[in-house]
């Protein structure tokens, strides 16, 4: 989809879901764009901090946060832990911001405890604990004072995660998950296809390889290898693709390469009559399909 096209809403959670599922890079760009369109959003700041390795951005992510609400107890944590890793000028410059006079709370009248927060841009780093004891949504028979910072919805530690924005409710989190997934009911097709058909050829010759060089140095060139050749064909699937994503494509890769070197060793066996060597091959898949998954999920 056209970034452009996406709402504000859209782009944050398309962001969230991202950082989720451990896509930094994604997500440091949705979130990045996000602090563009809507400079005074604080969830995007936040966000766009746990996104970037960069200390320096970091802090001044943090900084725009308590800029926007000088009581976000989230970006000041944050803070403190970033001061303790830096040294010099940028240390006494995060602590003048630490120092900075914070806003006394004004108190609410009693009715506005049991509303659940509004869902839209900028109020996800009220209190998640609202004091109001409710029962959580999905066990009725517990007691909570937990709202989910996104839906509102009451729930129990069970049911809610901290994430990079603060606690969500698990229905939340998943909702945000799905919004990420675009991939085709024919991309599935074509990713067992094609992952398949790279594990047949590949399969043998690898296989042939560790018969070449014995037990101990194979093990040592699958341990090395394995990772390498996981991420050229990740990237392969990937593109066959579209660079689309689904919740189970990498499921569906991985039983593919499975069952193409399965079938590739056996075709080798039978018309080369060289068996392949089990521990390095096994070695190999492990180290390989590892990196597959983890690209592809």
């Amino acid at each position: 989809m056209d970034e452009q096209a996406l709402t504000l809403r859209e782009l944050l959670d398309q962001a969230g879901a991202a950082a989720s599922l451990g896509d930094r890079e994604d997500a440091e760009r949705d979130y990045r764009r996000a602090t563009e369109r809507s400079p005074g959003n604080s969830e995007a700041w936040l966000g766009l901090a746990a996104a970037t390795q960069s200390l320096d951005e970091k802090q001044r992510a943090y900084e725009h946060v308590l800029a926007i609400n000088p009581n976000n107890g989230e970006a000041r944590i944050a803070l403190q832990r970033l001061a303790k890793q830096v040294d010099g000028q940028q240390a006494l410059a995060i602590q003048e911001t630490l120092n900075r006079p914070v806003a006394q709370d004004v108190p609410k009248p009693a009715s506005s405890a049991a509303k659940p927060a509004p869902i839209g841009d900028d109020h996800l780093h009220t209190p998640v604990d609202t004091g109001e004891v409710t029962f959580c949504v999905n066990h009725p028979d517990t007691e909570t004072t937990l709202r989910c910072n996104r839906c509102g919805r009451p729930v129990c530690f069970k049911c809610v995660e901290l994430t990079e924005v603060g606690y969500r409710c698990k229905d939340c989190i998943r909702e945000q998950q799905n919004s990420y997934f675009n991939a085709e009911a024919t991309d599935y097709l074509i990713v067992a296809v094609v992952s398949f058909f790279l594990a047949a050829i590949a399969g043998p010759v690898i296989s042939v390889l560790f018969g070449i060089f014995g037990l101990f140095i194979g093990v040592i060139i699958a341990f090395f290898l394995g990772p390498a050749v996981g991420g050229v064909a990740a990237t392969i699937i990937r593109r066959s693709v579209g660079r689309r994503r689904g919740r189970y494509l990498g499921i569906v890769a991985v039983i593919a390469i499975i069952l193409g070197v399965a079938i590739g060793a056996l075709f080798t066996l039978f018309l080369f009559s060289v068996a392949p060597s089990l521990i390095p091959l096994g070695v190999f898949l492990f180290m390989s399909l590892s990196t597959i998954y983890a690209t592809l999920r």
